[in-house]
């Protein structure tokens, strides 16, 4: 079997590894039903996913990042713009450029502020 160089595919470094291990160990255990029933908490794992070793997403195979964000998580891509913005809301993704993201392992997100970035955004129906 062939040696694996961690270091050239995604999600190998030393930030994708930190967010992986606060999002496995931390946040998902603080963070409120609302967040895991939305596919929110799939997003952040698909973003740790895309991720290359220091932690940007950025577009792949000519691909819009969003739209393979989206794909990756099962996600409309209107949902995976409204997470995307609720995640930086909550301070673990910030937006390097229009077309790249980076994660950030903050010690203690804001999903306050993520539960109503997505609830404000939510569509309305009415009956």
């Amino acid at each position: 079997m062939p040696a694996v160089d961690l270091t050239s595919r995604p999600s190998a470094g030393p930030v994708p590894a930190t967010y992986l291990g606060l999002l496995a160990r931390e946040w998902e255990a603080t963070m409120p039903p609302v967040l895991i029933r939305s596919r929110f908490l799939g997003l952040l794992y698909v973003l740790h996913a895309r991720a290359d070793e220091i932690g940007h997403v950025r577009p792949r195979n000519g691909v819009d990042v969003v739209q393979d964000l989206a794909r990756g998580a099962c996600l409309s891509t209107e949902d995976a713009v409204r997470y995307l913005a609720a995640a930086m809301a909550a301070g673990v993704v910030v937006r390097q450029s229009p077309d790249v993201y980076a994660l950030r392992p903050a010690a203690v997100p804001d999903w306050r502020a993520a539960v109503d970035h997505i609830t404000a955004t939510q569509e309305r129906t009415t009956p």
